[in-house]
């Protein structure tokens, strides 16, 4: 999730520019104006809120303000293994709507991850129903559905210009990397001294900083030399290591690496 102070922009790069199928149309409420694309293994959401008084002085927008966890198990069961490694939550927190029918349904249901939280940096926990009516997603198709519906489509476009496989890692920066460490660790199984893999394709790197903060999102790419083609021709190369690319993100720390097809989702 990247907080903005407007979401326009990066969106129109994200889904125009770039490619990426829309998984969520732009919309605007009275709270807030967001829209979400598919990045192959993830979706990236970007919004706009109407404040940001949740928000710490030394973290406003732009920001990567976090991420949601799927539940590999029912979401009662995965909290518990969750409390079980010493990780408190808050409460789960259920949002419905109403479907064509007219009938109360449940969309989502979340819940955060206190001891891998801040203000400036929000995990948690989100399950999907399976009928869930939220717009704009027909009620016809599943959250797997949709899910498989959208990387079909980046998998057409093969990644887009850029070549989008899908996200690779995250950043995390901390005060206290042994604590985090072992936390995460423990929700991630990973052995101690071993890296943090949230999935079989995206790593989680902790390093020390001053406040719990996302410091940057690199992505796979199958070509290194076609992404920084294209985005030189675009004036949006915003660094060059050789081996990794910065992409020029409103002032987000936005990575390429060339890396190999990610594992076919579920």
């Amino acid at each position: 999730m990247l907080r903005l102070d407007a979401v326009e922009p990066l969106f129109r790069r994200f889904s125009e520019t770039f490619g990426l199928p829309v998984a969520w149309p732009l919309q605007r409420t009275d709270f807030a104006t967001y829209g979400w694309v598919h990045a192959g293994n993830t979706d990236l959401e970007f919004w706009a809120a109407t404040s940001n008084s949740d928000l710490p002085a030394h973290a406003q927008p732009p920001l990567i303000h976090g991420f949601a966890l799927e539940p590999a198990q029912p979401l009662s069961e995965s909290l518990g293994g969750v409390n079980e490694a010493g990780i408190t939550n808050k409460p789960p927190r259920t949002f419905q709507s109403e479907n064509t029918q007219g009938e109360l349904v449940t969309n989502f249901t979340n819940a955060v991850l206190l001891d891998l939280s801040a203000p400036s940096c929000c995990v948690f926990f989100c399950e999907w129903d399976p009928h869930a009516a939220i717009y704009p997603w027909s009620e016809a198709a599943t959250p797997v559905h949709r899910r498989a519906q959208h990387r079909q489509a980046l998998l057409h476009r093969e990644g887009g210009p850029l070549g989008i496989i899908g996200l690779h890692a995250i950043r995390m920066g901390t005060p206290d990397i042994e604590t985090l460490g072992r936390q995460w660790r423990a929700l991630a199984g990973a052995p101690s001294g071993h890296s943090i893999a949230l999935t079989p394709d995206i790593s989680l790197e902790l390093v020390p900083g001053r406040h719990l903060r996302i410091e940057s999102l690199s992505f796979g790419v199958r070509s290194l030399a076609v992404a920084r083609a294209f985005l030189a021709s675009r004036l949006l190369l915003q660094a060059d290591t050789g081996n990794e690319l910065s992409v020029a993100c409103e002032g987000l720390q936005i990575r390429l690496v060339e890396a190999s097809p990610a594992l076919p989702l579920p």
